[in-house]
């Protein structure tokens, strides 16, 4: 097959030969300045794929292979030096410091419009240069026409202090990672029908020789050509080369960052099709459960979000250091043919969150800027900025900001609070939460006021509920007000219904039944929980509705008065520990109600109650998470 290296590097032309000893060699001139991209990944990239598409117009027929090295020190990119008194600006900003060396390639055949592409990352530290090092070296001349004014294979140790990754790279041509390409682009491609997607996962699902190919970024109904890029456990891992039919089932995602940020896997899927694959993930987990007696007609439709976007109440945020720039957002997707690095995405807005995004994160952002404030690296002690949290009531826009840093930061945060107050009028209280912890958790070790009210106000069901900073409410408050509204008529309460909640939380679903039952009593093991119940049940005027502090094991061991009539569950996701389902099993109540964000873990202890002679009523799930693989099921049982 005819190869074809755009290029005019000496250098490139040598590693080429160790890829493959037969190739073309297409020298390309292009205009670099061309390339918006400032990223230098992404700028190495686009310029490769530039030279590649600008050979490939001789060679249509051709694998023509383009490569682009860049030097970035952080976030910059340190090209070709225009003269001597550049190259030398450029190395007295690599002395003593760390850089990237970038390679980006493409591999491009113009008759089949097909695209691969790709890059390779060496870190290469730099002694402390002298003076006279620097000028013995310009005068040789070899800094002409090199990316950050130095080769490798010229400066050698004298420069290097340490290289971590692959050498070819930094002379100007990755071979390993090209000749994988390579491979890659050569190998025989598939025609494939996606009649299924993983779940939940979010790659469709062909079949090619009764193999299940699982192709990433592609949803049921496409028809097209994928690569095959990997294999395990006999099933095969695939990428998209060329869609000929795009199913209807595709959505157009709303967020910019969707496919590298890790907090959506679905936006590009029609929301009435993540319902289904919901409803049968759902039915599959309970049936493979082998659930005694339990109604296929039983378990109903999935009831959906009645917002899709902007449903959220409630974001962690994380800080992280891009490469000298302090960024705020979410982890990265995960990547099946890759061990995740934890990175964080950096975030310019948050579609399944709040607009409010875009107003608060170029503030804190200016302000750490300002005052030279880092990421936090638990791992390192260093650093300060840990966590943004943002909550927002969605009924009353009021806005809750959190930011989360470690001990002895010895900034005031509170002229941050100030410029937040002027900038983003809807945050109504800012906190300063100090958390010294080394695992990534937002935890409330220190928790100050710096402005405005110490909770902010959120309506569900006619009711008010009062937020504080550790206040557990459901993240998607009108998928909540759908799910409590179900609660009394499928449990069959009356007037004189004696209702018990267990792991109330800051009491919702409580207070929320209480206008339909008799007496309400709520448990829960936080105190700072229990408080916030009975602040929001006596705000609400409800006077049937009693809280107490204490594990639920602990709650049920006491002798108690009147035996409930229903028991609500709403329990951490691993579900019920087993002496918690035993002593909800002795109260022998009439009626339970289960409410689970974990379908697995559900199916588990409904098997235990079912085994005690109650009989599996009603399986209603809700979306309360829209583009997740996420949902929350209400299961009813009666005796």
């Amino acid at each position: 097959m005819d190869i074809v290296l755009a290029s005019k590097s000496p250098r490139r032309r040598e590693l080429m030969a160790q890829v493959r000893p037969e190739f073309r060699v297409f020298p390309v001139d292009v205009d670099e300045s061309s390339v918006r991209e400032k990223d230098p990944v992404k700028f190495a990239v686009e310029a490769a794929v530039l030279k590649a598409k600008t050979a490939a117009e001789t060679f249509p027929d051709a694998i023509v292979i383009g490569a682009d090295t860049v030097v970035a020190l952080n976030r910059e990119i340190l090209g070709k030096p225009a003269g001597r008194a550049a190259a030398r600006t450029m190395l007295q900003l690599l002395s003593g410091r760390r850089h990237r060396v970038i390679t980006g390639l493409a591999f491009f055949r113009k008759s089949e419009d097909r695209l691969l592409t790709g890059y390779e990352v060496t870190y290469v530290t730099f002694r402390v240069l002298s003076e006279e090092m620097i000028e013995a070296y310009l005068g040789r001349d070899d800094y002409q026409d090199k990316a950050g004014a130095y080769a490798v294979q010229d400066v050698g140790d004298a420069f290097v202090r340490r290289l971590k990754g692959d050498y070819d790279n930094v002379v100007g041509f990755p071979v390993e990672k090209a000749a994988r390409m390579l491979a890659r682009f050569e190998a025989p491609t598939l025609q494939v029908t996606i009649d299924d997607m993983d779940f939940p996962g979010s790659a469709g699902v062909a079949l090619s020789d009764g193999r299940k190919v699982f192709v990433t970024g592609a949803v049921t109904g496409d028809t097209g050509t994928v690569q095959v890029v990997g294999e395990s456990r006999g099933d095969l891992r695939a990428e998209i080369v060329r869609l000929e039919k795009r199913s209807t089932s595709r959505a157009e995602p709303r967020c910019p960052h969707f496919g590298t940020c890790g907090g959506c896997l679905f936006q590009n899927l029609d929301y009435a099709r993540q319902l289904e694959l919901k409803e049968r993930f759902l039915r599959r987990t309970l049936f493979e459960r082998s659930i005694p007696g339990l109604d296929p007609d039983g378990v109903l439709p999935v009831v959906p979000s009645p917002d899709v976007y902007h449903y959220r109440n409630k974001m962690e945020f994380a800080f992280a250091d891009d490469w000298g720039e302090l960024v705020i957002g979410l982890r990265e997707r995960g990547d099946p043919r890759r061990k995740s690095r934890g990175r964080t995405v950096g975030l310019r807005q948050c579609p399944i969150f709040s607009p409010v995004v875009e107003e608060i994160f170029p503030v804190v952002l200016e302000f750490a800027k300002e005052k030279g404030l880092a990421a936090h690296n638990p791992r390192k002690g260093r650093g300060v900025l840990r966590h943004l949290v943002l909550r927002e009531g969605k009924r009353t826009g009021d806005v809750m900001a959190l930011l989360v840093t470690a001990p002895d930061s010895g900034v005031d945060f509170g002229e941050l609070a100030a410029r937040l107050a002027t900038s983003a009028s809807r945050v109504k209280g800012f906190f300063h939460i100090v958390n010294g912890r080394k695992s990534d958790i937002v935890s409330f070790e220190e928790t100050r006021l710096l402005s405005g009210s110490a909770w902010i106000e959120e309506e569900l069901g006619g009711l008010t509920f009062r937020i504080h900073p550790p206040t557990f409410f459901q993240t998607n408050t009108a998928a909540a007000e759908a799910l409590y509204g179900k609660i009394p008529g499928l449990a069959g309460l009356t007037r004189d219904s004696r209702v018990l909640g267990l792991y109330c939380g800051s009491g919702a679903i409580e207070i929320f039944l209480a206008g339909k039952a008799g007496r309400v009593t709520g448990v829960d093991s936080f105190p700072e929980n229990i408080r916030n119940a009975k602040e929001n049940a006596a705000a609400n005027g409800i006077e049937n509705c009693a809280f107490s502090a204490g594990t639920v094991e602990d709650f049920l061991s006491e002798p108690g008065g009147e035996p409930p009539d229903v028991v609500v569950v709403d329990p951490p996701r691993p579900g019920l520990t087993p002496r918690a389902l035993k002593n909800i099993l002795a109260l022998e109540v009439p009626t339970v109600v289960y409410v689970s964000c974990n379908p697995p873990a559900m199916a588990r202890d409904l098997n235990h109650v079912m085994a005690r002679g109650y009989r599996l009523q009603t399986v209603l799930p809700f979306d309360f998470f829209p583009h997740t693989p996420h949902l929350e099921v209400l299961a009813v049982l009666a005796r």
